[in-house]
């Protein structure tokens, strides 16, 4: 069963959600490199270098403009929910590690990355498992119904491996 409506409305709301996280990122990625410092998964430390986290905070918000940018359009929007997804779960276990290991994250930088943000806690955890199980619906729930009788892609697959065209009943 498809839903094409709830695919662009979750579509574009996660996407503007992630279009209007990565901003202030972009802006003013230094303040952003010392709130990943702070959440002590990626670095600096003795065993991991201050370049991984500076890459981390100069290129994790360009990667969250193309997925808002696509789940907005619609272009490839079950790739770019599938790599939302793994970003959301990113960030869970971020900030859930944070907090399991007791470091106080008064800033998520989530949102803002300048003076007091949004604190790290089960309200931040709460809504990246939201967001997370709207990105799962757009990339494993297929937006359209079959039309009845209609060979699907994987039908269609069969068929050929077997020798057959996809207008041949496949046994």
């Amino acid at each position: 069963m498809g839903y094409p409506a709830l695919h662009w409305v979750l579509g574009i709301a996660i996407g503007l959600v992630f279009l209007y996280a990565s901003w202030e990122k972009i802006a003013k990625p230094g303040d952003f490199a010392r709130i990943v410092y702070h959440y002590q998964v990626v670095g600096p430390s003795r065993l991991i270098p201050p370049l991984a986290a500076n890459l981390l905070a100069v290129t994790l918000p360009w990667i969250e403009v193309v997925v808002g940018v696509l789940l907005v359009t619609g272009v490839w929007r079950r790739e770019a929910a599938a790599v939302t997804a793994l970003l959301l779960i990113t960030f869970l276990v971020a900030v859930s590690s944070a907090l399991l290991r007791g470091i106080d994250i008064e800033n998520c930088g989530c949102f803002s990355v300048s003076g007091a943000g949004r604190g790290a806690g089960i309200l931040l955890l709460l809504g990246d498992a939201a967001l997370l199980a709207g990105t799962l619906v757009l990339a494993i729930v297929s937006p359209r119904r079959a039309a009845p009788g209609a060979i699907t892609a994987p039908q269609a697959a069969a068929a050929n491996d077997r020798g057959l065209t996809p207008q041949q009943p496949v046994a």
